[in-house]
Parts: C-alpha cells; sequence; structure tokens
C-alpha cells in the first residue's frame, strides 16, 4: 500500500531524496476511488460485516485515498502553510 518509503529510518545526516510519483499513477487512484465509492454505495455486500469488518471498504475507499493524499503532500501542505501564513497577524514594529 506504501508507495513512497518511509523518511523516520533515514540518518538525520543523510541527504534527502525527493522522489516523484508516476503521474500516470494519480489518475488511476482517482479512478479506484471512485469505483470503490460507487460499489460501497451501489452494493450493500461491499460494505463489511460481522466477519469481515471494514477490510473491504478500505481496499475499496481508503487505500487509494491515502495514497493520493501522500503523493500530493508537497501541494497540499504548501496550499496549507499559505493560507495559514496569510491569516496570521501581523505585529507592528
Amino acid at each position: 500500500m506504501l508507495l513512497a518509503p518511509f523518511t523516520s529510518i533515514e540518518s538525520p545526516t543523510r541527504q534527502r531524496v525527493v522522489r516523484r510519483a508516476d503521474p500516470g499513477l494519480l489518475p488511476w487512484l482517482l479512478l479506484w476511488a471512485l469505483a470503490g465509492a460507487l460499489g460501497l454505495c451501489l452494493l450493500p455486500g461491499l460494505r463489511g460485516n460481522a466477519l469481515s469488518g471494514l477490510t473491504l471498504p478500505f481496499w475499496l475507499l481508503g487505500a487509494p485515498l491515502l495514497d493520493i493524499a501522500w503523493l500530493t503532500r508537497a501541494r497540499w501542505l504548501a496550499a496549507l502553510r499559505e493560507r495559514v501564513g496569510s491569516r496570521r497577524p501581523r505585529l507592528a514594529r
């Protein structure tokens, strides 16, 4: 499920290597999430039961959404920093 290496394993002295995701991967993950959401809405048997729990809904919807969030984290973190930074009150000197 994880498409990127753990960063906590690396030594702090090593230089981090920025890896870009394959641009063709995101549309497939979006399609997977959309098909999973549609399947969960239309087929009640996919929603899980006492025996299977929520494993199938996770793999149909949760896993692709987590992968999309991980692969696009630089984009949405930059947007979040910009938005939060613009709302900070400026101190008069």
